[in-house]
């Protein structure tokens, strides 16, 4: 539905970098925003870490 590719549903799966391009795309196929999808935690130990 969102035209994302098998890989980048691995990456999802596994908790891995993807771009925003793809993440746009599932916003796109479920008519949300980028901010229903994800959010961003800060960890003083490591930086920003992205959670979705």
């Amino acid at each position: 539905m969102a035209g994302i590719s098998h890989a980048s549903i691995a990456k999802l799966g596994k908790n891995e970098n993807i771009t925003t391009d793809v993440l746009l795309r599932i916003c796109k196929a479920l008519d949300c925003d980028i901010g229903d999808i994800m959010e961003i935690i800060n960890d003083d130990n490591e930086g920003a870490t992205y959670i979705e």
